[in-house]
């Protein structure tokens, strides 16, 4: 590993504490991160979902941040609801966002609360790079990010689905604090 690629990483991990630093300063809101956990049936009788909190983050648009600076891609998300009087669900997809929503509110999360689950750990490098999420890379001297599975030409990606994730921080940060 070059000189270089190791203080791009470096750099990163600094850059990430500054952006906890500051969301946790300015009092930027929070989602809860969680996990929903299908639960096995108990003497032949299905029983619901049940949603596991995990942490609190930061919406970075398509990334999540929690306090310990650990790096999620948004996977779905639901504002917890209470049941209805009555379904008049259309769609599979209205029934099983209906389905979580359920889970959620039974699993003790409040009303109204936004969570956030089938995220994706970014897992960052420990500045060798060699156990970096598939999706990261250093280039010229910047960690980017690929929004494809895989970085380069293995994923179809052009140019412009690569990008420098201190930059992606630092906009997606002063669009939440509003600075």
């Amino acid at each position: 590993m070059s000189p270089d690629s190791s203080a791009a990483w470096l750099r990163l991990s600094a850059r990430i504490e500054e952006a906890v630093a500051e969301l946790t300063e300015k009092g930027a809101r929070r989602e809860t991160l969680g996990e929903l956990v299908e639960r096995r049936p108990v003497l032949g009788i299905r029983r619901g979902p049940v949603m596991r909190r995990i942490s609190r983050v930061w919406r970075l648009r398509e990334l999540l941040l929690d306090e310990s600076g650990a790096l999620f891609r948004v996977g779905s998300v639901v504002r917890v609801a209470k049941q209805p009087d009555h379904y008049n669900e259309q769609s599979a997809l209205a029934a099983h966002r209906r389905r979580v929503q359920l889970a959620a509110l039974r699993s003790g999360f409040e009303l109204g609360e936004t969570v956030n689950y089938g995220a994706i750990s970014i897992q960052l490098s420990d500045g060798l790079g060699a156990d970096a999420h598939p999706g990261l890379e250093v280039v010229d001297g910047e960690v980017v990010l690929h929004w494809g599975a895989v970085p380069g030409a293995q994923a179809g990606l052009g140019s412009s689905s690569v990008e420098s994730l201190a930059a992606y921080l630092d906009d997606a940060v002063a669009l939440l604090i509003g600075r």
